[in-house]
């Protein structure tokens, strides 16, 4: 960037131009810590009636792409509903 922006016009830059390429999950994650978001039915601890199934739940990064873990949360989850 050139010289003599203010700290808001930086700010904004780094907003407006920022992206990832990785696939994002783990914000949501399953587990039976303090830390955990959902439980082992993908149920979200605190709520009634709410699941989340979806990339999110995953603990870690997959060594390969997303898409096939998801697939199987989404049968998993299916499977859990109809139950």
């Amino acid at each position: 960037m050139p010289g003599g922006v203010s700290d808001a016009e930086v700010a904004a830059c780094i907003r407006a131009a920022a992206s990832t390429f990785w696939h994002q999950c783990g914000t949501a994650r399953i587990g039976v810590d303090g830390d955990a978001v959902v439980d082992s039915e993908l149920r979200v601890r605190g709520l009634e009636g709410l699941r989340v199934a979806d990339a999110s739940v995953l603990p870690r990064v997959t060594s390969g792409n997303t898409m096939a873990p998801c697939v199987v949360i989404g049968h998993r989850a299916a499977s859990l509903i109809r139950g």
